[in-house]
């Protein structure tokens, strides 16, 4: 029978990228309404979904040997290992999008109120970043400008989300999986992608690079001020610490705030404390450190 281990840790900013860090610490600094918040998990979320698309689809790739096997035997074949393959391709691609959608829905949050011409629409914030004046930096217009990845994505994006799936064929000389739909045009021609998996890593690559820049800018305007975090768990009870987003994150920085409670000798203690540099700056009492940080009580 499998057991639930005693201890675990959730405090690990070395496996943090910047859009993390901005997800942790933003709330001393802005106030986001809940929509604001919903696009902030989304940034992330949607990311992450796409990721597993990809990777799904992967695994799913070999399956099209089965279509050509029976193409080869009967003459005909449904395809339905190319259809699942391109539907799921075309998932991951409107999940990109999206995470893309939420990342200029909390930069509108954040500038916004005090940017001249920063309109509600995604597609217009990447066509006339030069248009948002006062408080929007110039560092994020060029961003913006750089992002030339952005515009098939967009169109990508618009016609999938009204069209029926795409088509997916695999070419046996170079094993190259080939992305076409005739619904959607590049010129006078239907869309084709030759090698849809090496576009989709690296439009992964740019979109992931993109995401980093911005929330590494968004990060150097957060406040020099201790937010709370859970470090992890032991016996069902909630670790925590008090930490600012300022300087390079280790799991020593920031005050331990759970000591107030872990020391007691009827509860169970802190098994990371004698490797932990909070441990050694305990934060004062809030006031609601009890047991009611225990998740079972």
């Amino acid at each position: 029978m499998s057991s639930i281990a005693r201890a675990w840790i959730m405090f690990a900013p070395d496996r943090w990228g910047q859009i993390d860090k901005f997800h942790k610490f933003w709330s001393p600094t802005y106030e986001f309404a809940s929509r604001d918040q919903r696009a902030l998990t989304g940034v992330r979320a949607h990311f992450d979904k796409a990721i597993r698309l990809v990777r799904l689809a992967e695994r799913l790739r070999p399956n099209l040997r089965r279509d050509i096997d029976q193409l080869n035997k009967n003459g005909f074949t449904p395809a339905e290992h190319a259809r699942e393959l391109a539907t799921i391709i075309e998932a991951a691609i409107l999940e990109l999008y999206s995470s893309i959608d939420c990342t200029v829905k909390v930069l509108r949050a954040v500038y916004g109120p005090g940017t001249k011409g920063f309109q509600d629409s995604t597609r217009k914030t990447f066509q006339k970043p030069h248009r948002m004046q006062v408080t929007f930096p110039d560092e994020l217009k060029a961003q913006l400008v750089g992002a030339t990845w952005y515009g098939r994505l967009q169109r990508l994006r618009d016609d999938l989300t009204h069209l029926d799936t795409g088509h997916v064929h695999l070419d046996e000389g170079s094993d190259a999986v080939r992305y076409s739909h005739y619904g959607m045009k590049e010129g006078a021609a239907p869309l084709t992608i030759p090698n849809v998996f090496a576009w989709f890593f690296e439009l992964f690559e740019q979109v992931n690079s993109f995401l980093g820049a911005i929330f590494h800018h968004l990060n150097a305007t957060l406040k020099d001020e201790p937010v709370f975090q859970m470090c992890g768990m032991v016996d069902g009870r909630v670790l925590h610490r008090y930490v600012s987003p300022v300087g390079n994150l280790t799991f020593d920085s920031g005050s331990c705030g759970a000591w107030i409670w872990f020391e007691r000798p009827e509860n169970p203690s802190c098994p990371f404390k004698d490797q932990c540099g909070a441990y050694s700056r305990k934060a004062p009492p809030q006031g609601w450190e009890t047991d009611a940080t225990a998740l079972d009580s």
